[in-house]
């Protein structure tokens, strides 16, 4: 009896203990935020984003190019990624290596979609944005094939690199073109027409976070049990999202909306990027990070048979030669960390709302009038 005592007041003793240790390193919440001048992942300086678009085979290549060099990192959470250079992008081996990165492919083409690299690779050689004379040029790729009767993937036939090539060539900062473009070309959600999407945050003190992310998922971006209302909707900053509404003739699902997806062929690949200075060990958390904000849009997410991939970039300084001293500091991190993964959130749901209706039946076409303008 005295032990059964003993360890029930030991339970309650630290559980409170632990109680008020999470209550002391509860995060506060991030409050004045605004959208960046272009609400896009090019509101972080010293980003560039080109396409390359294949609409006639649904399917596109998107470049982002870093001309003063970025420190990169990852975090694959999907169960069968495909990407390029992943494993150099770890924290153990950047702290090792410090490499730094002057470009990043998503790519639409599954596996020959990594082939796209060499055009990006290529341009960066004729620019001279390298990294001891080499380009560092990791990647990662959706699953888009047969989506259309042209068979011309990214990376097969006579001109492997030129996606890649048409793709850097188009980079630029600025409005970056969201939808069913590049990468995103090919992209569904559920089998609903997806794409690409973007958008950014600036926090109090004008650090600046953005996300990119190529929508290609199995899980639902919308609440069957609230009327199919789009998961993120409350995450809107500065009217981003316009009339966009919980569907007012309600939500109708049946399977036929669901018969489009196979095991293996679904896969949501993205990339953060923040002006902060972080090191490798922040810039790898700050991918994993926005996984989280993949499971706030899309529900389910990480799959055990798709590629769902996040890299995290930091341009803060120079990333080969930056000093610990200058890297932020873990309050402000936690800030940054909570914003990316609401970022990420937001930039898929702008990736469902631009998808071309052309190319599919969208979340507009699908749940009438609860889109603006209808």
């Amino acid at each position: 009896m005295s032990f059964k005592i003993t360890l029930k007041s030991a339970l309650v003793a630290g559980g409170m203990l632990a109680a008020g240790l999470a209550h002391a390193q509860a995060p506060i919440p991030v409050v004045d935020l605004k959208t960046g001048p272009n609400n896009a992942i090019t509101d972080v300086p010293g980003i560039l984003v080109g396409h390359s678009t294949r609409k006639d085979a649904q399917t596109g290549t998107t470049a982002l190019l870093f001309p003063e060099g970025a420190l990169m990192g990852m975090s694959p959470s999907g169960g069968a990624p495909g990407t390029r250079l992943a494993a150099l992008l770890t924290a153990q081996h950047q702290d090792a290596q410090r490499v730094v990165m002057h470009g990043l492919t998503l790519s639409g083409g599954s596996i020959y979609g990594l082939d796209t690299a060499c055009g990006v690779v290529k341009f960066l050689d004729e620019k001279g944005w390298t990294y001891g004379g080499r380009a560092h040029v990791p990647g990662a790729i959706i699953f888009d094939l047969g989506r259309s009767d042209v068979d011309a993937p990214p990376g097969r036939g006579d001109k492997p690199c030129e996606d890649g090539y048409v793709a850097a060539s188009n980079a630029k900062d600025g409005p970056v073109e969201q939808g069913s473009v590049g990468a995103g070309t090919g992209a569904r959600a559920a089998g609903m027409k997806s794409g690409l999407g973007t958008a950014s945050a600036v926090m109090a003190d004008g650090t600046v976070v953005g996300a990119l992310v190529v929508v290609n998922p199995a899980g639902r971006v919308y609440n069957v049990n609230a009327n199919c209302e789009l998961y993120t909707l409350w995450l809107e900053l500065d009217d981003e999202f316009g009339d966009i509404k919980v569907p007012p003739q309600g939500c109708s699902t049946s399977p036929k909306d669901m018969e489009l997806i196979r095991p293996g062929e679904n896969t949501t690949i993205g990339v953060v990027a923040t002006s902060a200075p972080l090191t490798a060990g922040q810039t790898e958390r700050l991918a994993i990070v926005a996984n989280d904000g993949m499971a706030r849009a899309i529900r389910p997410a990480h799959s055990t048979s798709d590629g769902d991939t996040v890299f995290a970039v930091t341009l803060g300084d120079d990333p080969s030669t930056v000093a610990q001293s200058n890297f932020v500091e873990a309050s402000q991190f936690r800030d940054i960390l909570s914003v990316a993964a609401d970022v990420y959130a937001r930039a898929i749901t702008h990736a469902v709302l631009n998808a071309d209706p052309e190319l599919g039946e969208t979340y507009c076409v699908r749940f009438p009038g609860a889109c603006s303008g209808e």
